[in-house]
């Protein structure tokens, strides 16, 4: 996987995009189903990107750390392994502290480590790539809900229905970047993999302010958890 670290502030111009701009995630996540579930979850995954289509493993687990739920997501990818830990808010899952590490197999010339702290509407913190430090600084929109580390997790706390859609605010670390997604439940599906077979939302996400991004994740209706 080639990760690029820029340090790029995207200015949302669509009316979609001003819109969720004014919208904090305590408005998006009022109504919250359920808290995210404790354990460890393992997934195979197929990723499409501009430089090819790559397979591997994923896995997700979720730890209550008290005050705070603590999200670790860890890749094997072609370039070598990848640990993403973020901290989440109780109540509200608005991001607080995001920990990303991407250490080089041997053989290539780059590592990557960044440790950030988020408020409301700042985010600060370092990013050390091959062992030089560049510090992170700006401002944000407004708060984030969840993180990269615990997007698809999270996704199943909201209110979810047929039908049902919303605009939430998060960060791209790989990027530095605040990005708006679109969540839409386009439909419910019976979807059998190894672990067995899930009556599911079929969830879509794409970006809400212009970008290119798109993902689809399907949500177990009786556990809330990706499958």
């Amino acid at each position: 996987m080639r990760l690029m670290l820029t340090l790029l502030l995207t200015l949302a111009t669509s009316a979609i995009a001003q819109d969720a701009a004014r919208q904090s995630p305590e408005e998006v996540i009022e109504r919250l189903r359920k808290n995210p579930t404790a354990g460890t979850w393992k997934y195979k995954a197929r990723v499409v990107q501009p430089d090819g289509t790559y397979l591997g493993s994923y896995s997700t687990t979720i730890k209550d750390d008290g005050s705070v739920w603590t999200l670790t997501n860890t890749w094997e990818t072609p370039d070598g392994p990848v640990t993403d830990v973020s901290t989440l808010e109780k109540g509200t899952l608005i991001l607080r502290k995001e920990s990303f590490k991407h250490f080089a197999k041997p053989g290539r010339p780059w590592s990557i480590t960044t440790n950030l702290d988020f408020t409301d509407d700042k985010v600060t913190g370092t990013t050390n790539i091959s062992g030089q430090d560049k510090p992170v600084a700006f401002d944000l929109g407004g708060p984030l809900f969840a993180g990269a580390a615990g997007s698809d997790v999270t996704i199943g706390c909201l209110p979810l229905a047929d039908g049902y859609s919303t605009i939430f605010r998060n960060f791209d670390i790989q990027k530095q970047q605040e990005k708006l997604l679109q969540l839409k439940v386009v439909g419910m599906e019976r979807v059998t993999v190894p672990a067995g077979t899930f009556d599911s939302y079929k969830v879509e996400l794409t970006s809400a302010d212009g970008g290119s991004y798109k993902q689809t994740v399907w949500i177990a209706k009786d556990s809330r958890t990706p499958v």
